[in-house]
């Protein structure tokens, strides 16, 4: 019996150390291949097109889905003027088709639009619409104030009417109107 357990820890003591032993990293066939670096998809891997011009990043407020506020998004234009911010109002539905820029003039932080036309809607519309053409020209431009003039008269409409003194100054509660 003694030969039999001898035998039987000699044995479970060859096949630990068999176990124990380091087996030899075999080289994976990937290794002769070359290195890709990794890349990460963010804006550190886009290269620049040297061809292309500038484009001036802008904000354009806009009414949101309920007609309750306004909604504030980021645009391009090639050049920031008073007609491109005008082409953006209209892509965004806050004005019409076809209104022009007569005249913009800016003088000691005071903005002067003249537009061929407004959009004429209800008393609310007619907030939102006023709100985000304050909004969009005065954070662009950098304005404190902005004056509207519809043909080289002042605002006017059947709900609200500017006189001399009235301005469009940015509205920072612009979400909830």
């Amino acid at each position: 019996m003694k030969k039999f357990i001898m035998c039987f820890v000699g044995a479970m003591l060859v096949l630990s150390l068999a176990a124990c032993t380091p087996t030899p990293v075999k080289q994976s066939e990937s290794a002769t291949e070359p290195m890709v670096e990794a890349s990460t998809g963010g804006a550190s891997d886009k290269v620049p097109d040297p061809n292309v011009e500038p484009m001036e990043i802008i904000s354009v407020y806009s009414s949101n889905e309920d007609a309750t506020g306004l909604n504030q998004a980021m645009d391009a234009v090639d050049e920031l003027t008073a007609q491109s911010l005008v082409d953006k109002l209209i892509e965004y539905g806050v004005l019409e088709e076809g209104t022009e820029v007569l005249n913009f003039d800016t003088k000691d932080g005071i903005g002067t639009l003249d537009l061929s036309k407004v959009p004429s809607s209800g008393t609310s519309g007619e907030l939102l619409m006023l709100t985000a053409l304050g909004n969009t020209f005065t954070e662009n431009f950098e304005l404190d104030k902005l004056k509207l003039l519809v043909d080289g008269k002042n605002y006017s409409s059947g709900h609200i009417e500017h006189g001399d003194n009235d301005y469009l100054e940015y509205n920072r509660d612009y979400k909830k109107l």
